[in-house]
Order: C-alpha cells, then structure tokens, then sequence
C-alpha cells in the first residue's frame, strides 16, 4: 500500500517539527511508569545490553512481551520510549525497554558501539529471555536508529533463529536512507552539533577493544555526522568505506524482505530524517509494511491533542491486532490515526 497521509493537530506549544522532536527527545519530565526489573541481556561476545522490564497489572500477562529500543545517543528513559511503555502497559503488555550496546546504560558491560547495522545485537539480547516472558510471542518497536534496527532485524530472518516468535514490529522515524539522514542532521542548526557532541562523547566513554588510536583520533577530529561515520564508524566495524556501510545498512533496502506485519511511521516534517526518505520505495514489494506519513508530527513527536500521543495510539492498535490475531492490524492502525484527535489534553504534566 501507499504511504497514509495524515496531518496532525499540534498540542500546545509543540507546533512545528524542530519542537515536536525537542519534546520527544529531551522532554525533563517523564512519563510515569511503574517500577521495573532490571536486566542485563548477554550478547554472543560477552557484551551485555541494560534493559527494563516493567510487568502489567494483569497477572499472567495476557498478551505478547513489547521490547523498545531507542535512537542515535538515546536511552530507555528517552521521553517517546517512555510514553509508548506506558501505553502499552495500559494495555495489558509486558515491556522491555532496551538501552543498546555502548550507550549510557549499557556503558558498564560493553567493550563496543552500536551502529545501523547491529540488529543481532537486539536478537542475541531478545533469545537470552526466558519462555515465561516470551511466550506469548514478542512485538518490537524502534525510534529512529533503533528503528532502522528493528527493520533490519524483522527483514533478517537467519538472525531471529532461537527467538520466540516476532507477531509484529513497529519503527518510528527510521533513516530509511542513511546518507541522507546523515546529510539533513550535519546541516541542521539546532540538533547537529548537539547530536555529533552528545555521539562523540558516548562512543569515546566505552573501554572499546575495537577502537584503536588512530579511531580515537579521528572520532576527536570529526567536524559532521557524516564525517564520524566515514572516518569511525565504516573503519572501526570492518566496511571498506563510506558508501559501502551506507549501502549495507540501508534499511529501506529491507522492507520488502519483511514478512512480519510491520508499521511504519514517519514525520511530514522531520528535521532530522526527512520525508523524501520514503522516496523510491516500490511499496507494491513491501506487502507486510502499512507506512503512514503525519504531517506536524516531527522526529519522534506525534504530540496531538489526544490524552495519548499519535504514535502510541496507532502502535497500540497494530500491536494490540497482532496480540489478538486480528488479520487487519494495519488496517486498524491507520483507522486510528484517521479519527479526530481533538480529545482534551491530560492535566498530568507526566503526558503534557
């Protein structure tokens, strides 16, 4: 199917995407969750990735185990992982809200980075889980980088080998095209520094085995994104270059390998990963994704006038019609974001 278009109405003060994404990405007050269990996931090279769990009311839980993985510098505690832990919760799934391999949290048991290929680091993590959590089967949901992971790993299918059984995912904002991410972020006043400071100070923190002298250097010298990535990140993980990684880990390139239903939600208006990202995608080869394009949404915002945001909403629905074995997920997802959101906002500033 097509891209759904779908113009958001903006929640106050939130207009526009440079505040849509500020609020989603680094909003100081969190939304509220139940205390959780933390948990250290091993991977196959002895790295550990720090993850959350937080269990629903209803015990047993009824419905699949929902893993969250967040984007380029990010966390668990991310603002957009956070409300969309809460509103599953709400509705009855258990959730893991995963912190990948060298970002803050997972700082202490990693000896090396993530970077937009490393999905076998999310199936490592997701096999080590007991059947009492997976049982059920697992949904996966991914913002930004971690959505292009999450992509990668459901178009993967050797890597998901001795993981329960994925009934969906969910990847919001992914840089479906890499370089151009790459190129949109260096160019933007607001975020590209911040972002390549905040990326160069996570990669250098990590007691790296992968990361010699010359790296280090080249990670200290790195005036862009897109130079870090060239000079770093393509070197240090073993491509012959540049475009060769961008190439590999083009994460558009695996839609139509997907078979797992599988939503795909991204900003009219991203600052961040623009939306001529979607462009040159044959989506007649992509069966098991129903994309969905919202203007006024920004990167990682979909903050509109409902007591929830946008974004949980329409993921809430698509995993809630993979839980309960409706045929129609995507269908009903997309219902979702077609109904007026014009419900009033919540008085708790948790959700404001």
């Amino acid at each position: 199917m097509d891209p759904r278009i779908v113009t958001l109405r903006p929640r106050p003060p939130w207009f526009g995407g440079t505040l849509q994404t500020a609020r989603a990405l680094r909003w100081p007050i969190a939304a509220r969750l139940p205390p959780g269990h933390r948990l250290w996931l091993p991977l196959a090279d002895g790295d550990a990735l720090a993850a959350t769990l937080h269990l629903p009311e209803a015990q047993p839980p009824a419905r699949p185990l929902a893993a969250l993985v967040h984007g380029l510098t990010g966390s668990e505690d991310d603002p957009c992982l956070r409300e969309a832990a809460a509103g599953l919760l709400r509705r009855g799934f258990p959730v893991l809200r995963i912190n990948l391999r060298g970002s803050a949290k997972s700082q202490p048991r990693s000896t090396s980075h993530y970077h937009l290929g490393r999905s076998a680091d999310l199936a490592d993590a997701l096999s080590a889980l007991p059947e009492m959590l997976t049982g059920k089967g697992v949904v996966v949901a991914g913002w930004s980088l971690g959505g292009a992971l999450v992509l990668h790993l459901l178009a993967r299918e050797g890597e998901r080998r001795g993981m329960a059984p994925v009934l969906a995912g969910a990847a919001v904002c992914p840089p479906l095209q890499p370089e151009l991410a790459f190129e949109t972020i260096d160019a933007n006043a607001v975020f590209g520094r911040a972002l390549l400071a905040l990326y160069r100070r996570e990669v250098l923190a990590v007691p790296a085995r992968d990361l010699d002298e010359d790296l280090r250097r080249a990670a200290t010298r790195a005036t862009s994104l897109y130079e870090f990535e060239a000079t770093v990140t393509a070197p240090r993980f073993g491509y012959p270059s540049y475009e060769v990684f961008t190439e590999l880990e083009r994460s558009s390139d695996a839609l139509p390998r997907i078979r797992v239903p599988t939503l795909l939600l991204m900003g009219g208006d991203d600052p961040l990963v623009p939306a001529t990202s979607l462009d040159g995608v044959d989506w007649d080869e992509c069966p098991s994704v129903a994309p969905m394009l919202v203007r006024g949404a920004g990167h990682c915002g979909f903050y509109d006038l409902g007591r929830e945001n946008l974004s949980v909403r329409v993921i809430g629905a698509f995993f809630e019609g993979a839980a309960d074995g409706v045929g129609t997920t995507g269908a009903a997802a997309l219902a979702v974001a077609d109904t007026d959101a014009s419900s009033s906002p919540v008085a708790d500033p948790a959700l404001a």
